[in-house]
């Protein structure tokens, strides 16, 4: 590869790398802890937990209890089973029976304990792991939040593709070449290689399908104008399980039972579970029971069955076998597992945990590579603060999310009972507790302070975690190990390995490592930074302005400007000879008065004089002398030039001459006084 074409994969890496990197750590990190986003829910719920298969719920009792209190008659809804325990959302559309009541034409969402048929909002039951999935996808941003982690994605994608190709002849010989006790800028650059290299095809998965879900709208587009604009016949390709039927009448029947649907599919395969439950038209004499399902990952990865009851006729419909495979929806769901580690069990998310981790140190490394690289002397004052200030202000955002999120763990534990909404309490402190964090860390200006201090209470509240969560909920780790509650177990090890980690590498990092970074090299002096920047001004300006000229120069060019002025000036006053004006002077006797040669000698001969020894003396002496003669000659010559617009007012040409000399005489003045005050 040519140069010119390393120096633009190598930009476009880097830009691309430092736009997105606060959103991409952000998601990287957040994304880490979501990926137990339930065991995160039942960790804070402090309960014991059980487990139901799901053929063996009481779905008629469900189905009675939700009509008495949301009135089902006409609604489609849909069941999600929770992954670990017996808690299943609930969403429930909106009746199409034109008689049903005002409550009953409102959507609903919410989550129900199968036992107790006890429900919550979606606020009410909105944990911690809720709120970190959603913020992976920057969600908290109002319908552009989950555009903005697409396009991010997207861009992460082109880091991915220009990060290979640059540093393609490097990779092998810096991967084992990495030497921690070598200037930073190298280590950082080392790091970021390695890690960013075992990490690759984990990231470059990421970003693949992170755009696809979140930019699926743009996706679509194209499907749609195949699809004439029919916009629900697509949605029955993409998402068959999802298809509704038109309501067409209430029935005046019993309500056909569930419960033997489920257990008989769920009974048609080995090694099959049910993962969706689907009503359509509930109540109605076309009601549609829609079952979903896959068989267990060791028989196959992919293939999502739908089996299709109608309730009244008895007609049981197999659409797909899991034994089959279909290309539009087998796709999605793989496209699902793969991001969402939904295979292999807990130890596939640790990996994908650790991997998650592990890129945000290649981002945090490409930040750093960026900012080391950038404090140089050679650097005006004002573009080494503007990296710094993008240094502290990226570190802030991204170190400080560790402590507060293990705050955040503390909070929901020590507050699960005193708040309803927890949706709102949650919102509320991660992002005050984040906010003051980022601007302390912000104003401290001091990345190494910063990466410490973070370190340090990241431990210590990640320590305080599982302390919490046994004198809150009694749920003490060797409690939860007997009991086999082995979700709440595991939140509590997570936190304390994270803490160890933590601390273990925060004594690893000793202050000599701070020596090594460029801006102890090159320091920025915060506290006399008025001073400085104003000194650094004057010498950006004089260095960097290409038409800056010397200001000796300058002054013996405006005494020359001066002196030959004079002289066209005097020049100009023959030129009325040439229209037959009289040569002679009035009384000229034929010699020419001493006066008139101390006149020219004041006025052509000085400026010329000044000149000259400008461009030797230097003295203070010398130059009050011509700053002061400079005032003289410059009153003189704007007399000069008022005189002849009064009494020569048609010699427009030597007006013109000693407007220019008396311009002259004032940019004079003003650089001898400049000079003298220097």
């Amino acid at each position: 590869m040519n140069n010119r074409n390393y120096n633009v994969f190598f930009n476009t890496h880097t830009v691309s790398g430092i736009v997105i990197s606060v959103a991409l750590y952000i998601i990287f990190f957040a994304g880490a802890f979501s990926l137990f986003k339930e065991d995160i829910g039942i960790w804070q719920e402090g309960q014991q937990v059980s487990y139901t298969e799901r053929n063996a719920i009481d779905y008629d009792g469900i189905f009675k209890s939700l009509d008495d209190k949301y009135k089902l008659t006409g609604r489609d809804f849909q069941i999600n089973y929770g992954e670990e325990s017996d808690k299943i959302y609930v969403i429930l559309e909106a009746s199409k029976d034109s008689l049903a009541s005002d409550e009953a034409k409102l959507d609903e969402y919410f989550s129900l304990d199968i036992h107790s048929k006890k429900t919550k909002s979606y606020a009410e039951h909105y944990s911690l792991g809720e709120f970190l999935y959603r913020l992976h996808f920057l969600a908290q941003f109002p319908y552009i939040g989950i555009y903005l982690a697409g396009f991010v994605s997207l861009f992460f994608l082109f880091a991915i593709v220009t990060g290979i190709i640059i540093h393609w002849k490097k990779i092998i010989p810096n991967f084992y070449s990495f030497n921690p006790k070598i200037a930073l800028k190298r280590v950082w650059t080392d790091a970021h290689t390695a890690l960013g290299v075992i990490g690759l095809p984990f990231q470059f998965m990421f970003a693949v399908t992170g755009a696809y879900f979140c930019l699926s709208i743009l996706v679509l587009i194209p499907a749609n104008f195949l699809y004439g604009g029919d916009q629900d016949k697509l949605m029955e390709d993409v998402r068959p399980e999802r298809k509704t039927y038109e309501w067409v009448a209430k029935s005046e029947k019993e309500i056909p039972s569930f419960n033997t649907f489920a257990q008989t599919t769920a009974n048609q395969w080995k090694n099959y579970h049910l993962t969706r439950a689907y009503v359509r038209n509930y109540g109605g004499i076309n009601m549609k029971y829609v079952l979903t399902g896959e068989l267990k990952d060791s028989e196959r990865f992919i293939s999502t069955s739908r089996i299709i009851l109608d309730a009244y006729s008895g007609d049981l419909t197999i659409e797909k076998s899991p034994t089959e495979i279909e290309y539009s929806g087998d796709l999605q769901r793989l496209i699902g597992r793969l991001h969402f580690a939904d295979f292999g069990g807990i130890p596939m998310k640790v990996v994908y945990f650790i991997l998650s981790l592990i890129t945000c140190f290649v981002i945090i490394t490409g930040v750093l590579i960026y900012i080391e690289a950038r404090n140089k002397k050679s650097q005006t004052l004002k573009q080494r603060l503007y990296t710094a200030k993008i240094g502290h202000i990226y570190m802030a955002i991204c170190l400080s999310m560790l402590p507060v999120t293990a705050l955040a763990f503390i909070f929901v534990k020590l507050s699960h009972s005193y708040y309803n909404d927890q949706q709102t309490a949650i919102y509320t402190f991660y992002f005050i507790a984040w906010l003051i964090a980022i601007l302390f860390f912000r104003f401290k200006r001091d990345n190494y302070y910063t990466n410490k201090v973070c370190l340090l209470f990241g431990a210590i509240f990640g320590f305080l975690v599982p302390i919490a969560n046994g004198i809150i909920s009694e749920n003490w780790i060797w409690k939860t190990y007997t009991q086999g509650q082995y979700n709440i177990l595991f939140i509590d090890v997570l936190w304390i390995i994270i803490a160890t980690l933590s601390l273990l590498i925060y004594l690893k990092i000793k202050p000599q490592i701070k020596t090594k970074s460029a801006f102890t090299k090159h320091p920025i002096d915060y506290h006399n930074l008025a001073k400085e920047t104003e000194i650094n001004s004057k010498k950006t300006t004089q260095n960097t302005d290409i038409n800056h000229i010397e200001m000796r120069t300058k002054i013996i060019i405006l005494w020359l400007f001066l002196g030959i002025g004079w002289l066209v000036h005097h020049i100009y006053g023959l030129f009325n000879i040439y229209y037959n004006e009289t040569l002679i002077i009035e009384g000229a006797t034929g010699d020419v008065p001493i006066a008139h040669h101390i006149y020219r000698i004041l006025f052509e001969g000085l400026c010329l004089l000044f000149a000259l020894l400008t461009l030797e003396v230097t003295k203070q002496w010398f130059k009050s002398t011509a700053f002061i003669w400079a005032i003289i000659a410059g009153l003189y010559n704007v007399y000069h030039f008022i005189e002849a617009i009064i009494f020569e007012t048609s010699n427009i040409s030597e007006i013109f001459m000693l407007l220019l000399v008396a311009t002259a005489s004032v940019f004079l003045i003003k650089n001898l006084y400049l000079w003298k005050k220097k």
